[in-house]
């Protein structure tokens, strides 16, 4: 009878350094969600990410590269864009990317106003890396992941604040 061989995946208790497959330096042992820290190829760094969405995408990345690795195939390496999310009551929001550099607010964030739309761009090295969105609808949401994804340049915050919203639907 043959000897079957198990996989390991660290799921709590500790902080381990994974590749881009979340696989660590102990042979046949991986390690998921926010234990984790790997390769965030969007930014060219090593990070750490504690969220759900997170946690649920490097544990589907594992187990691709578990079984990959077991077919003999290869899978691509983990892509991820960082992305965060509330919800409570009426209220959400929504954020993308990175929030680092400078932050720039658009938007409507009265609280006299019947359905406050605001948000933030944040720009690093000219370009925008991190979207935040109060209040958006799914199409929305779904143009400021696209501009956090994209990192589009700007030249001149002043036109970033005044365009808004507008500028993530047109990207």
């Amino acid at each position: 009878m043959a000897e079957k061989s198990f996989k390991y995946v660290i799921i709590g208790g500790g902080v381990s350094a994974t590749d881009a497959f979340f696989k660590t330096s102990i042979s046949d042992v991986y390690a998921v969600g926010d234990v984790a820290t790997f390769p965030l190829k969007l930014y060219n760094d090593i990070r750490r990410v504690e969220h759900v969405d997170h946690a649920r995408k490097s544990a589907e990345q594992a187990v691709k590269a578990i079984k990959s690795n077991e077919e003999g195939k290869t899978i691509d390496v983990y892509d991820y864009l960082p992305f965060f999310y509330s919800r409570s009551f009426d209220l959400s929001w929504q954020f993308y990317g990175d929030n680092v550099g400078d932050a720039v607010l658009f938007g409507d964030n009265d609280p006299a106003s019947p359905k406050p739309k605001f948000g933030s761009y944040w720009i690093k090295d000219g370009k925008v890396v991190g979207v935040f969105l109060e209040g958006g609808t799914p199409d929305e949401n779904k143009a400021i992941a696209k501009v956090a994804r994209v990192q589009p340049p700007v030249e001149n915050l002043d036109v970033l604040t005044k365009e808004g919203l507008s500028f993530a639907c047109k990207i």
